[in-house]
């Protein structure tokens, strides 16, 4: 293409688009790999995500066994995983993941909608999940925000997972400080701690300080326990029109 050099990027592919002034604009896909034992769901993915244009498949599993060895081959940006095929115990695969590439998101796609399977998928390291039953645009809008670095929880399990941590909390969690309140609000919205910092004008590292600060006082391992609890006891108040909340 005149004009336009043809990058190099590592495990990216890259679209090149022309804008109006001619101007070469670099967009990197997020490139998926889907992991199910039923070709008509791989299909299925595949055909709705061919019709995006920031996302992309670049690989189909039907046999677990196979997962390692394709992430090492394809590397690709986030693994989309069916949680319940014959002779597969996922979280064991989710482990295994978390400790041999800790920085590929996993985005659990289930039927399965069992509180102590969900929150041991969480527990586990998952970064989202995904029903069976959610529309299309939900899966889409899951896929991206697990890509930038946000969890990602089906708004039908919000209440299986927010009954569990109001039980496993005690009736009154340690105060948070007014700071602490704003960074927990910009959380709920879906923010990452660069997004924080800047609106709040500190460091990032002020931020992570307070995040934890958060999770230590709330009892919470993640982003989604942390903003379920905040939520379900009226510590925070989410502005309706944020258009990537966290739950």
């Amino acid at each position: 293409m005149p004009g336009c050099p043809h990058p190099h990027h590592a495990g990216k592919r890259i679209i090149i688009t022309i804008r109006s002034k001619g101007v070469c604009n670099l967009i990197n896909k997020i490139r998926i790999v889907i992991v199910d034992d039923h070709h008509v769901v791989r299909t299925a993915i595949a055909t709705l995500v061919s019709q995006e244009k920031d996302i992309e498949v670049v690989g189909e599993i039907s046999d677990p066994r196979r997962i390692l060895e394709t992430i090492n081959l394809l590397k690709p940006d986030i693994l989309l995983l069916d949680a319940h095929m014959p002779g597969h115990r996922v979280i064991d695969t989710v482990h295994t993941l978390c400790l041999k590439h800790p920085e590929m998101p996993i985005l659990i796609l289930s039927a399965y909608n069992r509180r102590e399977y969900v929150l041991g998928l969480l527990k586990a390291g998952v970064t989202g999940y995904v029903l069976k039953n959610d529309s299309p645009d939900m899966l889409l809008d899951a896929i991206r925000s697990v890509a930038h670095g946000q969890e990602w929880l089906s708004p039908q399990l919000a209440k299986i997972v927010m009954g569990t941590v109001r039980n496993n909390h005690a009736p009154k969690a340690t105060p948070l400080t007014k700071r602490e309140q704003e960074v927990l609000r910009l959380m709920a919205c879906g923010h990452k701690n660069g997004e924080i910092a800047e609106e709040l004008a500190v460091t990032t590292q002020t931020v992570k300080n307070h995040v934890t600060s958060i999770y230590s006082k709330l009892g919470a391992e993640s982003r989604v326990e942390a903003v379920l609890y905040a939520v379900n006891h009226e510590l925070i108040a989410v502005p309706e029109n944020d258009q990537n909340p966290v739950i």
